[in-house]
């Protein structure tokens, strides 16, 4: 009978401090020892710097036009400056990621800053399309740090049933980019020239800099450890130089959930980031509206990605409790019936619950896009559209970076920065092919072949969603791991 109590004890990481004072009648180890408005003001920085690489990538595309012309560059040359951007934030995450996991999160946010504001000072002073192109690597390299060290962040410093709303505040920073960037760029870009593009970047990366070396506290958890009392969960090994290992980390596509999980997030970044590099071209080439303007038509984008991330990280907070008092239920209905009682602990496939809600809106949102530009329907219903794709890719995103944390609790932002590698790498290439893909066969059809692709991961991921859990008992992870 003693087993029997044993096994019904609740899941602990889903309940409140306070309530775990109150069962235990004692006081109760933190998670983290930082007050609430610390972690509000860790997790306010740590969007702001997340910022920092959408930024630089949308500010700078109502500009392109300008940079081809001043540079003497051809289209499609010129593309190489989106490109080398997205293929440098593809690959110098996973190690930010590993020495955030090692050394901590904020000598790597302050490295980050430093290399990232010399790169945008870099494409500032840039000659020729040769010089911006090498620039532009390393202010990706610089940008994309927090990729996967802010995910990183926020599961230190806040427990399992706090997370998604702790990660959907978080991700307003990445995802406000595509909706600021063009906005404030595409006024810069015709009023002051695409240099000052550049410019005005290179200060924001300087002062994330003084806020990561001057205000930023250490949060990794193992760190924290030594000099705080907290809640001794989640608190990661030190790595070997063996382990500390890159490709290591992307060797856990071997997992089926891990590995469908991330084909997932790629054809859903794949085709936000195909659409978002070509409305500057079609807000000026089919609606005729000037630089600064078609920076305002980014808007409802960015407004949609707000309530998707901030409703998407909340609902899977709700499911994550929801289901933690279901399974409290039945286990003590079973210790009562004097029958074996089995864990309590909430399965992490239970965050990809309503996933299927972002997903749907997206795709349908994404291929009426493609269609109203080929038929060049009204710029009020392709705005329309545009609202309900970064809702839909927002929500999406906010299931599946959850549930991956979850699995790797311990490895967050390393398991973070391999998915932004998958994710970046499918950018990389399909917004390369897709300038060819209009001139050859049209908007329409060339979404209609982006959608069919993304709809393929979206049948595939139902695969984790219902038998997530029997894969890792099967092909790993089992349980809460480590990379």
């Amino acid at each position: 009978m003693t087993k029997a109590v044993a096994s019904v004890s609740p899941d602990i990481s889903l309940i409140s401090a306070e309530q775990q004072t109150e069962m235990s009648g004692q006081v109760v180890v933190p998670y983290s020892p930082f007050s609430a408005r610390v972690r509000a003001m860790i997790v306010v920085i740590t969007a702001l710097t997340g910022l920092v690489s959408p930024l630089s990538a949308n500010m700078y595309y109502p500009s392109i036009q300008q940079v081809r012309d001043d540079l003497h560059a051809t289209q499609s040359s010129v593309t190489w400056t989106v490109t080398s951007y997205i293929i440098a934030m593809a690959v110098f995450p996973l190690i930010w990621s590993n020495l955030a996991d090692q050394f901590g999160r904020k000598p790597v946010y302050a490295l980050s800053m430093l290399v990232y504001t010399c790169g945008s000072i870099g494409c500032a002073l840039s000659q020729s399309l040769a010089a911006l192109i090498a620039s532009r690597v390393v202010q990706s390299a610089g940008a994309s740090a927090v990729q996967g060290a802010g995910a990183g962040t926020i599961s230190d410093i806040y427990p399992r049933e706090q997370r998604g709303t702790a990660l959907g505040i978080y991700y307003l920073g990445p995802l406000l980019g595509p909706c600021l960037g063009p906005l404030i760029g595409g006024y810069i870009g015709q009023s002051a020239g695409w240099r000052w593009v550049f410019w005005v970047l290179a200060i924001w990366g300087g002062t994330m800099l003084l806020l990561a070396v001057f205000v930023l506290p250490e949060t990794h958890r193992r760190l924290v450890a030594k000099s705080h009392t907290i809640e001794m969960v989640n608190i990661p090994l030190p790595l070997s130089l063996k382990s500390n290992n890159p490709l290591l980390d992307i060797g856990t596509i071997r997992y089926p959930v891990v590995a469908l999980t991330m084909l997932h997030f790629a054809m859903i970044f794949g085709a936000y980031f195909t659409n978002a590099t070509g409305l500057s071209l079609a807000f000026e080439n089919i609606y005729g509206l000037s630089q600064g303007t078609s920076g305002v038509c980014f808007l409802p984008s960015g407004v949609g990605c707000i309530i998707g991330s901030v409703t998407g990280g909340h609902i899977t907070d709700v499911l994550l409790r929801r289901r933690s008092l279901e399974l409290q239920a039945k286990a003590k209905y079973m210790f009562e019936a004097g029958l074996p009682a089995g864990s309590s602990r909430v399965p992490a496939e239970t965050r990809l619950g309503a996933m299927w809600v972002g997903t749907g809106l997206f795709l349908c949102a994404f291929i009426a896009s493609g269609w109203i530009l080929e038929y060049q329907v009204a710029l009020a219903g392709f705005l329309t559209v545009q609202f309900f794709i970064g809702a839909g890719m927002a929500f999406t995103f906010q299931c599946l970076g959850g549930y991956l944390i979850d699995v790797f609790p311990t490895s967050s932002a390393r398991i973070t920065g391999v998915q932004n590698f998958w994710r970046s790498a499918w950018a990389a290439t399909i917004v390369q092919l897709y300038p060819t893909m209009v001139e050859s066969i049209g908007w329409g059809w060339s979404y209609l072949i982006i959608f069919f692709i993304t709809l393929g991961s979206s049948a595939l991921i139902q695969i984790v969603v219902y038998r997530g859990g029997v894969l890792r008992q099967r092909y790993g992870p089992a349980g809460p791991s480590s990379i």
